[in-house]
């Protein structure tokens, strides 16, 4: 069965439509998407701070494509994380930059996890979109580190997350009618209790995981210091307006139709990720605070391999990316929002990442829960 579940997975992980080419009142975390989330961006705070506390010699690697099977190497690196002041949309206080290292070199999922990949996990696909190759959505993070403890089973590596206490069946538990679902609101939905992460460090546990909020945006990013990575958007949430740099790259609010596109429709960044920007907005391993990474650090910077605030401060997590029903100006690298990780959303998905070459800790808990 094992040997199976690794074969399906092997060969669905290959995208065939991918290629190579190339410090004040926290942020309230909601977007303005037009799609189920109606609640709107209430930050109003005026913070004009601009410093950035960086080293001259921080310097972003030049992104190399190196894809195989689907996923994409990247290479650690010094970079900017975060917008400046001028940045459309921006979070007057999540955003905030500072300088950040990452000293590991990780894999990336080329695209979002599709719903032909996450059916053959074994799992009840929710989407309402449906389409093989659409990602996967309306699911919860915890249901995304459960694919992701799947395929680290499969390919015999530790799993980072123990979600053996986890209640409710993965993709089931909303009325089909329901456009946002929860464990507060339905019974059936997947949930659990505690602390799931299996490594202190998530950055040293060998399997598959979400990706931290910094290597999400430090990959998509790709070596660029700009708004996306085809430059800076140009307009803002007035309306859902045709934006000229978000146009190749991303899937967003004038040109998606309000629908889900398969991955890889778009223009690739620079270390081959497609669809790291616009399309579907993507859960990353990160506890939303409101404030900016340095604060939820507890130090001012610079960061090497930040993980964030204490996974106990908070249930709310970060989506990241922008995604179809979203204007331009939240389809940016720095852009992020939090909901509850127990929250399904008609435009959330996920793409995993896994460490190469961690330090050995054994006993750290293999099959530690699906």
């Amino acid at each position: 069965m094992r040997l199976t579940l690794l074969f399906v997975l092997s060969i669905l992980m290959v995208c065939p439509s991918c290629s190579n080419n190339s410090g004040s009142s926290p942020d309230s975390g909601s977007d303005t998407d037009t799609d189920t989330d109606t609640d709107t961006d209430t930050d109003t705070d005026n913070d004009t701070d601009t410093d950035t506390d960086t080293d001259t010699d921080c310097t972003q690697p030049q992104a190399v494509v190196n894809c195989t099977g689907g996923w994409c190497e990247i290479e650690p690196g010094c970079f900017i994380l975060g917008s400046p002041i001028t940045e459309p949309c921006r979070g007057a206080n999540s955003e905030n930059q500072v300088q950040v290292t990452l000293t590991r070199t990780f894999l990336m999922a080329q695209s979002e996890v599709t719903q032909s990949e996450w059916e053959a996990a074994g799992f009840l696909n929710p989407s309402r979109d449906l389409g093989p190759q659409k990602p996967v959505v309306f699911i919860n993070w915890l249901e995304a580190a459960a694919y992701a403890n799947t395929l680290s089973v499969a390919e015999g590596l530790d799993s980072c997350y123990d979600l053996t206490d986890c209640q409710g069946t993965i993709g089931s538990g909303c009325p089909i009618e329901w456009e946002v679902c929860s464990a507060a609101n339905f019974i059936d939905t997947y949930i659990c209790t505690g602390d799931p992460h299996l490594y202190a460090n998530w950055y040293e546990c060998p399997g598959y995981r979400l990706p931290t909020s910094a290597e999400w945006e430090y990959a998509a990013r790709a070596g660029t210091t700009t708004s996306t990575y085809n430059g800076d958007v140009t307009t803002d949430s007035n309306g859902c307006q045709e934006d000229p740099v978000a146009e190749p790259i991303a899937w967003y609010c004038n040109n998606s139709g309000d629908a889900l596109h398969p991955v890889c429709g778009k223009q690739a960044n620079g270390w081959g990720l497609y669809d790291m920007l616009g399309n579907v907005r993507e859960w990353i391993d990160y506890v939303y605070t409101g404030f900016s990474m340095s604060e939820n650090a507890g130090i001012e910077g610079p960061l090497i391999d930040p993980i964030g605030a204490p996974n106990e401060q908070d249930d709310r997590r970060s989506i990241k990316g922008g995604g179809g029903f979203a204007e331009a100006c939240y389809c940016r690298a720095a852009d992020h929002h939090g909901r509850d990780f127990d929250t399904r959303l008609l435009n959330s998905g996920f793409r995993l990442v896994r460490t190469l070459n961690p330090p050995p800790q054994p006993d750290a808990g293999v099959d530690a829960g699906k």
